[in-house]
């Protein structure tokens, strides 16, 4: 008895034991956090669309681009196969604490806590629409630097974003909205961060940084956006501006340059900036100075045609001389200009002043301006990640990057006006719109 009991539990043992080593042996297979199967890819690096594709995701990033021929390994796929895949947008010219296109209230008259519950709002808004990333360069009272923590907290959906905090500008610069009130209406805090002469722009500079900013933004002309303020007006001196880039070069941050004339471009050409914002009044020598430093042009066409074409705002104060029409046309020709001669162009589209959530309207205005469909595109992926300095970590769907990834309808290469319709937001592998039936 003991002997036929003791075989059949060796036999057990054994035959448990193979059936164990069988198992081992056959390869497991992968278990990635998201699997996406989408019918075609842009390929910004190759300028080219790649059909039937295969993305594994795992820990937010992309950890492998496949053959679709591979679907058959995979289970709970994602199913894009009637839809076109891009890198997760990257907006880097946005305004999310801001409602200037608001006329309804007056925003300085609101607590400061305002712009928090309004970037909240527009976070969400900006997400949704595809863009994954945004360079906020104008965050009233810091409001952007809490912004950007709260969404990395993932307290509140938003795009990742790189902030500039308040804009360093001259007293009566753009910016300096205190410029306009009577002196006993002034503000006991001014918007603006605001700085005469190379000393204090060296100290706001230091106080950005103290904050915990991601850039630096200067003033180098005046703006549309502040009354009396001239566009075409040179405002900080180069050296004044060189005060500004050395100092953020100690702690590793770029300088944004809000400039509009062709002076005050090429001062900050020359004081070494990583970009110039608007440049709508350039010059040819500009665009030659700005081809040769390799700075970057950031031109909100989108902000432009809003105020300029939909509103038909009033602008009889800028001293221009031209009709809104007639400013729009050239602000065209001279984007034309600059992508003819070879400047390096990101995407940014001055949200804020516009209605957030609008800005994959911009792609075809700048289609419109002479620029390419998939050129168009790559200002907003491949070369807006290089001007931020994420270049190894987005702009481009490949192993090792976040896993940002875009979905729209249709192929934007033949008609760019899809991604104005995105259906799938998935952000650092986390899905935030899906609308795929």
């Amino acid at each position: 008895m003991d002997f036929t009991r003791n075989f059949f539990l060796i036999l057990s043992i054994l035959l448990f034991s193979s059936k164990t080593l069988s198992q081992q042996s056959k390869p497991l297979k992968s278990t990635p956090t998201h699997v996406i199967l989408a019918g075609a890819m842009v390929d910004v690096e190759k300028s080219q669309i790649t059909k039937d594709v295969l993305i594994l995701i795992e820990a937010g990033k992309i950890v492998k681009v496949d053959g679709a021929d591979t679907k058959d390994d995979y289970e709970n796929i994602i199913d894009l196969s009637e839809y076109t895949i891009l890198p997760g947008l990257i907006d880097c010219h946005a305004h999310l604490v801001l409602n200037s296109y608001d006329k309804s209230i007056d925003q300085w008259e609101l607590p400061i806590a305002n712009y928090g519950i309004m970037g909240t709002v527009n976070a969400k808004k900006t997400l949704v629409a595809g863009f994954t990333t945004v360079r906020d360069i104008w965050g009233i009272f810091y409001s952007d630097v809490a912004l950007r923590d709260a969404i990395d907290r993932e307290m509140i959906p938003g795009p990742r974003m790189y902030v500039s905090g308040p804009a360093i500008t001259m007293t009566g610069g753009h910016g300096d909205w205190e410029s306009w009130m009577a002196p006993h209406l002034q503000l006991k805090e001014n918007p603006a961060a605001i700085a005469d002469g190379v000393d204090e722009v060296r100290k706001q500079v230091r106080r950005h940084i103290k904050q915990g900013v991601d850039l630096i933004k200067i003033t180098a002309t005046g703006g549309f956006g502040t009354s009396g303020s001239i566009p075409g007006a040179a405002t900080y001196t180069e050296e004044e501006i060189r005060a500004a880039v050395d100092e953020a070069k100690k702690q590793g941050l770029k300088v944004a340059a809000h400039a509009h004339g062709a002076d005050g471009i090429k001062n900050a050409v020359k004081a070494g900036i990583t970009s110039i914002e608007h440049g709508s009044l350039m010059d040819e020598e500009a665009i030659r100075l700005m081809k040769e430093q390799g700075v970057y042009l950031v031109m909100d066409l989108l902000a432009a045609h809003y105020s300029h074409i939909e509103l038909n705002k009033d602008y009889s104060d800028r001293k221009l001389g031209e009709s809104n029409n007639e400013l729009y046309t050239r602000f065209l020709n001279n984007f034309q200009k600059a992508y003819n001669e070879g400047v390096k162009m990101a995407f940014g589209s001055d949200s804020g002043v516009y209605p957030h959530g609008r800005n994959a309207e911009q792609f075809n205005l700048m289609v419109q301006a002479g620029m390419t469909e998939i050129d168009a595109i790559k200002s907003a992926t491949i070369i807006a990640a290089q001007l931020i300095g994420i270049e190894d970590k987005t702009g481009s769907i490949e192993e090792g990057k976040w896993a940002d990834i875009v979905a729209v309808k249709g192929n934007p290469l033949e008609d760019i006006t899809v991604l104005e319709n995105v259906e799938f937001v998935m952000k650092e592998g986390k899905i935030y719109k899906n609308n795929i039936k």
